[in-house]
């Protein structure tokens, strides 16, 4: 009988993940909506309050630099809201004038849908094209954009950035969170324990490697960046951009005393040596390269350019 469970749970999962690569080669949207972040459910508000708070513990320093609270009367729009932890707190802990949850996955909105039923506030759910990405909303309409972990594996970043600026007031404020290139999760986690331990995608490069260790092996799209690379980039749309922080994720933390091997490796390339090695750590224990966490998820803060009269 056992052997008969297992399987049935390795045909279960290999039906998965064929799913998962069909999808993939469909696109982001289709991938995301059969490979949904965080899908749960939650019988009563108390729940899904409990994941929300256990959600940011799981990334130390995030709730900080992309804040939830303090947006009273504020038009605020979640632009890849997924299954809507963030649209959660945004309703329990500000108090919206207009609160908008926009993805390219239909299943994530229908997930939102149900999760926000428990918690007060209306919340407007728009799914979007992930070609063209146009936003149904007035120009100049938003107080607000909030986008965590979801530009960077965006179709066409083009085309959203140019929506953004359409869509926000000359005085509102755009927070976004993307993948650090300069964190543990690429130098140690993917240069080393994936393509040295365990000699998964050795014959790529850094980057094309990290997509296959951040969201799912057959994720279509998913990059990192470095900072300046993100801020000169936005910059072309009419943003200025500045890095307000990075926060970490307690894999990386975890994997921290790999560092040693890791250095020691001469297979390993020069450049994630060296950066293994400047690592120090500030007073709460956290590792830090150049001045900032040595984290995935950077934080990035935007605003329009002021035209000059």
């Amino acid at each position: 009988m056992k052997y008969l469970k297992a399987i049935a749970s390795m045909i279960i999962n290999d039906l998965r993940q064929n799913k998962k690569r069909s999808a993939a080669r469909k696109g982001s949207a289709a991938y995301w909506t059969s490979h949904m972040v965080a899908d749960e459910t939650f019988k009563d508000r108390e729940s899904s309050l409990d994941h929300f708070h256990w959600r940011n513990a799981q990334y130390p320093g995030y709730i900080e630099l992309m804040p939830v609270s303090g947006y009273d009367n504020k038009v605020i729009v979640d632009y890849g809201c997924g299954p809507g932890n963030d649209l959660v707190g945004f309703t329990e802990f500000s108090k919206p004038q207009k609160l908008y949850g926009l993805d390219v996955s239909k299943t994530a909105l229908i997930a939102s849908e149900k999760r926000l039923k428990l918690h007060r506030g209306k919340i407007d759910l728009i799914h979007i094209e992930e070609n063209e990405n146009k936003i149904p909303l007035p120009d100049k309409s938003v107080d607000l954009i909030h986008s965590s972990g979801v530009l960077h594996h965006c179709k066409n970043l083009d085309a959203i950035l140019m929506e953004f600026y359409r869509i926000l007031k000359d005085d509102g404020q755009i927070q976004i969170m993307i993948y650090n290139y300069d964190s543990l999760w690429l130098h140690l986690y993917t240069a080393y324990m994936h393509q040295i331990e365990r000699n998964l995608y050795a014959d790529l490069d850094i980057r094309k490697a990290f997509k296959h260790t951040t969201d799912g092996p057959d994720c279509p799209i998913s990059k990192c960046y470095k900072s300046d690379e993100f801020t000169s980039y936005v910059e072309q749309f009419g943003f200025i951009g500045k890095l307000k922080g990075v926060s970490i994720s307690l894999t990386e933390l975890s994997i921290l005393p790999k560092r040693f091997d890791a250095i020691q490796n001469r297979k390993l390339p020069r450049e994630h040596r060296e950066f293994l090695s400047e690592i120090i750590f500030d007073e709460k224990g956290w590792p830090l390269y150049k001045n900032q966490v040595a984290g995935i998820d950077s934080c990035f803060s935007l605003k329009k350019k002021q035209k000059k009269e």
